[in-house]
């Protein structure tokens, strides 16, 4: 179909995982729901003097695209190595991630830094290496909002179970929760990733997380639990 050797083989590999996806979730039908494709270094030409990226496309055909990125950000990576980019469309245009990386060396830890991730907060404790506090903080979370639009959604889909997905006006009403959900989770993990990586740079501390295996499994069936994290309800849980 003209496209190049290594579309082809990015074409192959997100195949495989909508199949793959969809035989995990009980063998249903795959379908495509995001345009979206990954790029390696050999299909494109970024250039950030100019900001502007070059996509070599099936055919021999070139497109040119200006990126709207800030100029500090920009800079903020210059002199990393850029090996791949995502690509999406959706019906606002096209959105491209750039994806850097860089070789470091692992430094020896000075202090340890323990991530306590609670339902209103993630407290963030930096201990020297024989047990004294240093230095204490909280980044309060955000999940109350986002079960509130959660809840909405579930609402939504119980008054219409059988239409929701076909009348436009109640599906547009589900993806603006979903969309909100979504850009509010994104933003907290973005600063709570950047406030983990600022102090343990300070500090130089070595990040322990605790271990949160089998919390899902653990919690099946605990009615009292998930009526407290639907619900926000005051006499709920104010962790998990």
């Amino acid at each position: 179909m003209g496209f190049r050797a290594h579309h082809a083989k990015e074409i192959y590999v997100y195949a495989k995982s909508i199949v793959k996806s969809a035989r995990s979730n009980g063998g249903r039908r795959p379908i495509l729901r995001r345009l979206t494709a990954r790029l390696d270094k050999y299909d494109y030409r970024l250039d950030l003097d100019n900001m502007t990226l070059t996509l070599k496309l099936h055919r021999g055909r070139e497109a040119r695209l200006r990126l709207i990125a800030p100029k500090e950000m920009v800079e903020k990576f210059r002199g990393w190595e850029n090996y791949e980019l995502a690509i999406k469309h959706d019906g606002d245009g096209l959105w491209v991630t750039v994806y850097f990386r860089r070789d470091v060396r692992p430094a020896e830890p000075r202090t340890v830094m323990s991530v306590d991730l609670n339902f209103d907060n993630i407290t963030l404790a930096v201990f020297t290496l024989n047990g004294k506090l240093i230095r204490l903080r909280r980044l309060r979370t955000p999940l109350r909002k986002v079960l509130t639009h959660r809840i909405w959604i579930e609402r939504i889909q119980r008054r219409y179970p059988r239409s929701w997905r076909f009348i436009k006006g109640i599906r547009m009403a589900v993806e603006r929760h979903g969309e909100r959900i979504k850009n509010i989770s994104w933003d907290y993990a973005h600063r709570a990733g950047d406030l983990i990586a600022e102090l343990a740079l300070r500090y130089r501390s070595a990040v322990v997380l605790e271990n949160l295996n089998g919390l899902r499994e653990d919690r099946k069936g605990d009615r009292t639990l998930t009526r407290g994290l639907r619900f926000g309800s005051t006499g709920g849980p104010s962790s998990a």
